[in-house]
Formats: C-alpha cells, structure tokens, sequence
C-alpha cells in the first residue's frame, strides 16, 4: 500500500514502501486531465468509426469468385480480420492472426468439443474448426437489444439500431468457408448445461468487458466447462501497475460502446476461482493492435480449470 500520496494540480506522486523496498511513482489525473483524456478519447473513437472501412468494392468490369466475394463483404462492417481466401480478407478492427502463437491452443483440438462465446464475426470459431476440434459452437445474443446497454445509452438508441440482427459477417465466412461451425443465440446468463451440454474447451474473448454481471456470467459459464476456460481481456495498465492492490476493476458505466469494466490480471484470476473454478493460470500477456485506435490494447489471456 502507498504511505505517501502528493497532489499538485494534475501532477500526481505516490510512494509505495515494504519489506522488499520503497518506490515513488510519478503520474498526471485530475479534472483538467479527466477533460483532456476525454477529448482524446471522442477522437479516437471518431477516426475509429471513420477509418473502419467497410471492404474494397470491386470495379464493375471485375469478375471471379474474388470480386463477388469483395462485393458481399462490402456491405459490412466488420469485428474480425477473416481469411476467406480467393486473396480476401475482411477489414476488421483486430487481426489476431500475428497473435495466434501467444494464446495457449495446440495445435491439434481433435476430438474435442468446444464453445465460443460472444462469437461475433468467427474468427475464433473457425480457428477452432480449422484446429480439428470434433465440434465448434458459437453462442451470441440474437439481435443488440439483447445487449447490456445501460438505460440511458439504450433510450438514445434508434430502434432499428436495437432490432438489428446480429452475426450477418458471421454467415458469410461460414458459407465461403464452408463451414459446420453450429451458430446459436442466447444469453451468458442463461447457460444450462441440460440444454448446452459439456465443453473440453470455452473460449471467452474480450466479453467481460461488455457484462454488466461479469461474476455471475462466469457462474454460469462454471457448469458447462469440464476441461479448460480461456478468458482474454483488455486490461487497465493503471490497475495493471498498482502493485500489491490485489484485484482491481475500473467501473466504466457502459455508455460508451457497451464498456462496463476494465481490470488487472489479479481480478481476472480471482474472478474465475470465485464462481467455482479450482484454479487459474495467467497464460499470457501481450500487445493487439486495433485498427484506428491511438494505441495497442494490453491483452491478457488467463485459463481457468474446474
């Protein structure tokens, strides 16, 4: 725990001291530095909206198989960076294809029965397919009313907006790449392992940032896994650097695209011991880029075994 904290305007300096040694720490905060990182933040999430590009429409005087696909990913934003071959990709916000290697995933998941959740576009869903995995399911919420928007962001919303279907993006990788990938919708909340069954592994990417209910979304998850959870998620490298804090989160109200929380890898390995899991590994932590964002997310991936 710190013993000496300073504030002078936005300037901040903390010292931590303990039986291993004192280290001062030196940061800005404050309103003036709430308002500036605000600004920021409206501006990036701006030049993200506008240089999320919808994909590449061909000429007209193009033909093939490529220049019917472009076509069909054209009218689509897109989540996921997917290789559908014929040279196409789709243009979203995270290529985790450079990243693969950090995740801890071997190379063969044969024989294996798997569940994605909050599935988005597939990429992880078909990579678990492409790994040999005997079966691959992919759960997401129906339409985004079914989403965990606060109220206010919710009365803001056009209808049309909340009734929207999702998993459009998510139908055509799976018809290019022919896929038996089994989509199904539902809520995290509602998971009954009767209805679900039981999976070897559950793959649980960058979704507990969007919970109102973490915890008890990972109480749920609990009866349905009997081999492994991976859990990946942005952490706040703020929280990250408070050394000897144990687990924190950042509240963040889920305004802003549906963000409710941000953590430290100790919350994210506490969290899914205290709804029932006997232990948790921190596998990895890494840099992802985003695209038109003003810097990588700090991901972490933590397994979790009943």
């Amino acid at each position: 725990m710190p013993n000496f904290r300073l504030s002078l305007g936005p300037l901040r300096a903390s010292l931590f001291a303990g039986r291993q040694g004192a280290e001062m720490r030196f940061g800005v905060g404050g309103p003036r530095w709430l308002s500036w990182y605000e600004g920021v933040a409206a501006h990036r999430r701006a030049r993200r909206e506008a240089d999320r590009p919808l994909a590449e429409v061909p000429p007209p005087e193009e033909a093939g198989a490529a220049a019917d696909l472009r076509r069909r990913i054209a009218t689509l934003p897109w989540y996921h960076v997917i290789d559908l071959g014929h040279g196409v990709v789709t243009p979203g916000i995270f290529d985790h294809r450079p990243v693969l290697p950090r995740y801890p995933l071997p190379d063969s998941l044969a024989g294996q029965r798997v569940l994605d959740i909050g599935t988005f576009d597939g990429f992880w869903a078909f990579e678990f397919e492409k790994r040999g995995a005997a079966e691959v399911v992919a759960l997401d919420i129906a339409t985004f009313s079914e989403a965990d928007f606060p109220p206010p962001a919710r009365a803001r919303m056009a209808p049309a907006a909340l009734a929207e279907k999702t998993g459009r993006g998510f139908a055509i990788a799976h018809d290019v790449l022919g896929s038996h990938v089994e989509r199904r919708t539902g809520s995290v909340y509602r998971l009954d392992p009767a209805e679900w069954g039981r999976f070897d592994l559950v793959n649980l990417g960058n979704v507990l940032v969007h919970l109102r209910d973490p915890a008890l979304a990972l109480q749920c998850i609990r009866p349905l896994v009997r081999g492994r959870l991976m859990i990946t998620e942005t952490i706040d490298q703020d929280l990250e650097a408070a050394e000897g804090m144990g687990p924190l989160m950042r509240y963040m109200g889920g305004e802003q695209d549906c963000n409710w929380w941000r953590y430290n890898s100790a919350a994210l390995l506490r969290m899914p011991r205290d709804a029932g899991f006997a232990a948790t590994e921190l596998a990895t932590i890494f840099r992802l880029p985003m695209k038109g964002g003003a810097r990588d997310m700090t991901q972490a991936v933590v397994v979790a075994s009943p």
